[in-house]
């Protein structure tokens, strides 16, 4: 619960924020107080009377379009941003930090060690065309992320590193209880795709106040890879076993594949600040089916002697890999301010987003325990956030 925390307050600031934000804001009478605002010819309402009797007609009320006030009406909105995200996906522990150098079974105030993470640059853009028909609004955005981290972990005294259950403790020919480490490198790899395609109305509650609904579908496409290299066993010699100066090493290899596509739905809300300043908030949730497959291979490269110099070595490798059809919600929120400027004779409008965007995948992360009988673990989800700077343009 802890590490999905930054996603739960994604969703929880953006429910709170259209309930709160237009009751302390000074702006709140301005965006939510009955008033009367010129709408377009979208507006039908009529009422007949005729003698003898009295029938009252009404036909459909439409929303004002929320379209920019520029001389002629828009059909094009394109844009790009600047993305800076970090990621972090659940049941990845690569190994198990213990007090204790001569027991891993029951290790000793035990704490999993998670691979690293850290913020990565990426973008995204997005295409926009209004339909005559309804004046319906099609937008395709496309996301990608990708981040490459390392790091390395070395022990105090009296402590050792013991492999998670992720790697194959039957590999080893030696008592695995007896196989702790003082040293460990990691690295992680994640490419992520989404090309989201979006149907919407964009529609004024009152001329201060935008809310659209969102109709669209979703696909998500997720690669990641994680390896762990420990070395310099607790039990080493000066001259056998994982000692890293002479190159052994015991290593743990995961790759997690992803793709899935599915239905959306969301909304989108905009408040007018003045000055050319809105405060945007948008959410959406998706329900993706797809094939979610898992790899986990385990190697060692032991030294089981040297000396004179020769050395030789013990290599072993073990891999299973799994798959499976299955279906993985998703969400994602974004909040933000927006500046919108007319330019060019008031026939363009350039706008700028900053904003803080959260997402989160749900039963992506498919583990594989390699033991004799091996299992798949259920699945866990991904996570990613941080910071987005959008520019724009509609004509």
């Amino acid at each position: 619960m802890v590490k999905n925390a930054p996603y739960l307050f994604g969703g929880i600031l953006t429910a709170g924020s259209l309930a709160v934000f237009s009751f302390i804001s000074p702006f709140g009478n301005r965006f939510f107080s009955e008033k009367n605002f010129p709408v377009g010819n979208e507006i039908f309402l009529g009422a007949v009377q005729r003698k003898g009797g009295t029938q009252l007609q009404e036909g459909c009320t439409f929303l004002e379009y929320a379209a920019p006030q520029i001389g002629c009406d828009y059909a094009f909105d394109i844009g790009a941003a600047a993305t800076y995200f970090i990621s972090s996906a659940q049941g990845g522990e690569v190994a198990v930090l213990t007090n204790d150098r001569l027991n891993s079974i029951f290790p000793t105030g035990g704490v999993g060690i998670q691979p690293p993470e850290s913020f990565s640059w990426a973008f995204k853009v997005h295409v926009g065309h209004k339909i005559e028909h309804g004046n319906w609004f099609l937008l395709s955005e496309y996301n990608y992320y990708k981040s490459i981290s390392n790091s390395g972990y070395k022990t105090s005294y009296g402590q050792a590193l013991a492999p998670s259950a992720y790697a194959n403790q039957q590999i080893d020919s030696t008592p695995f209880h007896t196989t702790l480490f003082s040293s460990l490198e990691m690295g992680t790899y994640t490419l992520l795709n989404n090309v989201c395609l979006i149907l919407c109305r964009p529609s004024l509650i009152t001329p201060d106040l935008e809310f659209t609904t969102l109709f669209g579908m979703d696909s998500n496409f997720l690669q990641r890879r994680q390896i762990s290299v420990f070395t310099n066993a607790t039990t080493d010699t000066a001259s056998v076993g994982f000692i890293s100066s002479l190159g052994g090493y015991f290593q743990n290899y995961q790759k997690i594949t992803w793709w899935g596509v599915g239905p959306s739905i969301g909304f989108k809300t905009r408040w007018n600040l003045g000055s050319n300043f809105y405060f945007l908030a948008n959410a959406n949730g998706a329900l993706t089916y797809g094939n979610a497959t898992s790899r986990t291979a385990t190697s060692i490269k032991r030294v089981t002697s040297s000396g004179s110099g020769f050395i030789n070595y013990t290599g072993l490798e073990a891999a299973v890999q799994s798959g499976m059809y299955q279906y993985a919600p998703s969400m994602r929120y974004l909040i933000g301010i927006d500046y919108e400027y007319l330019c060019f004779g008031e026939k363009t409008q350039v706008n700028f987003q900053i904003a803080y965007e959260t997402a989160y995948y749900f039963n992506l992360i498919r583990s594989i325990n390699p033991e004799g009988a091996y299992r798949a673990e259920n699945g866990a989800g991904y996570g990613i956030q941080g910071l987005v700077l959008r520019a724009g343009v509609t004509f």
